[in-house]
């Protein structure tokens, strides 16, 4: 039902149907690329025009799997994808946890209602539901509603998906009307901060909990908000960034003092999901006045700290615990560091250090794409996120407004494989070499990253 929903509410498609095919298939364009929507009502509500779509697509025969499912095939319209998007056909079964528990995992492989249980899965690996007293379905129904809230069909409304666009904000700067407003024809949505980053970041922390060995130096508590803030980090996300607020002056920046703007309204939709319906409260069983302070408070330090902002300071910290051990971070200043030392370990018991982890390990999953095992998915989402880069360079540009000079010219294989190797030599690489000196089992990610970049480089 959410899935026929999304269809008739969000889908930004184009199709028509050959009645005279004997097949239960429409192949459409849905975001920018081409799907097959399998579903006889879906076809039933087509062919009487109750559905409105544009035009240009045409319809693919197939005879069985009658559940509603979607193949990327990996192609564009707008921009050239260069053959970077794979042509995958998505897996409807649940993984194993061994499977997600694996550094070749990739959510870009599954259908999205499929990660819903790959995310409680890793939170049953430490058997936190049990230790929380959470419901299960009701915190199956609050990871739901995550994944349907960052469907965006409500930031771009445009007459097609390569005309002109009304730029309306994120849904909490939208009236009701513009949400339910379809005049304008399509919605666009986030090719890259949408529910398979949310997955990916939070499968990513997963990793460096267990293999990375992070788990022994938190509580259960922590690990539930890292994988659970991770979740969040960038829910409602607009797809632009909180440069692009500020300089729209809009109500999310006014409302948040141009500090961290997407992320505080990130944490705000996340946490108020639980506060608005109590068929999505799983905070409700932290009922310990002190325990629902410590979860709300670390989910929001966590996710603050992905604000690309605040980059410098989690390495300069990072930093200061490998050069000079806990004590040192303890104490950190913004003056410079001093020769290396021999590090001593975390202290558990230390709030200081637990935090730390969390804040760590939810800006470098949010940044972790480009060390992916697998180039062909570090490319892949290399795409994404440069789509939507020149998007919103595009909407810079019309709104008279100074232009972000990374997310601009991103035409070409050469420009966006050049801003990967610079992402990757400037960011990515000294975040994961402290990452790796604190967490030797994570140590061999960068290696990973070069490969990488010498696959664009070629």
């Amino acid at each position: 039902a959410e899935q026929k929903k999304m269809l008739s509410d969000g889908a930004a498609a184009v199709a028509s149907v050959d009645s005279s095919a004997n097949n239960k298939v429409v192949s459409t364009v849905w975001n920018g690329y081409d799907c097959v929507f399998s579903n006889d009502d879906y076809l039933k509500k087509l062919q009487n025009g109750d559905i409105h779509h544009g035009q240009n697509a045409k319809a693919e025969v197939s005879t069985d799997n009658p559940r509603m499912s979607f193949r990327r095939r990996g192609s564009r319209r707008s921009l050239d994808d260069f053959g970077w998007l794979r042509q995958l056909d998505l897996r409807s079964d649940v993984p194993s946890i061994e499977e997600i528990r694996d550094w070749s995992f990739d959510t870009l492989q599954f259908e999205e209602d499929i990660l819903v249980e790959v995310f409680i899965s890793m939170l049953e690996f430490y058997d936190l539901l049990k230790e929380f007293n959470l419901d299960r379905e009701t915190l199956k129904r609050y990871v739901f509603a995550v994944m349907h809230k960052h469907r965006k069909d409500c930031y771009y409304q445009r007459t097609d998906i390569e005309g002109e666009v009304s730029v309306i904000g994120t849904t909490a700067n939208a009236t009701e009307e513009d949400c339910k407003s379809s005049d304008n024809g399509h919605h666009v949505f986030c090719e890259y901060h949408n529910w398979y980053h949310a997955v990916s970041c939070a499968q990513a922390c997963f990793l460096f909990l267990t293999l990375g060995g992070a788990d022994q130096f938190l509580e259960s508590k922590d690990i539930f908000c890292i994988i659970v803030g991770a979740l969040i980090h960038d829910l409602d996300h607009p797809g632009t960034n909180n440069d692009f607020e500020v300089k729209r002056n809009t109500a999310l920046a006014q409302k948040y003092h141009n500090d961290s703007v997407l992320e505080r309204h990130s944490i705000s939709e996340g946490l108020n999901l639980c506060a608005r319906n109590p068929e999505l409260d799983w905070l409700k069983s932290f009922d310990n006045v002190e325990d629902r302070k410590y979860v709300e408070n670390y989910i929001t330090e966590a996710i603050l700290a992905t604000d690309p902002a605040r980059h410098a300071t989690i390495v300069k910290e990072a930093l200061a615990f490998v050069e000079e051990g806990p004590k040192a971070y303890d104490s950190v200043t913004s003056e410079s560091l001093s020769e290396s030392v021999e590090l001593t370990q975390f202290d558990r018991a230390n709030l200081k250090h637990r935090l730390f982890i969390g804040r760590l390990f939810l800006h470098s999953a949010d940044i972790s794409n480009p060390l992916h095992a697998s180039f062909d998915v570090a490319r892949d989402w290399a795409v994404r996120v440069t789509t939507e880069f020149s998007r919103q360079a595009s909407k810079e540009k019309e709104l008279s407004l100074e232009v972000t000079s990374y997310m601009d010219g991103l035409d070409s294989e050469y420009n966006i494989a050049k801003v990967q190797i610079s992402f990757f030599a400037f960011m990515v690489q000294p975040l994961f070499d402290v990452v790796g000196k604190l967490f030797p089992n994570l140590s061999h990610l960068n290696d990973w990253g070069e490969a990488n970049c010498d696959g664009y480089r070629q």
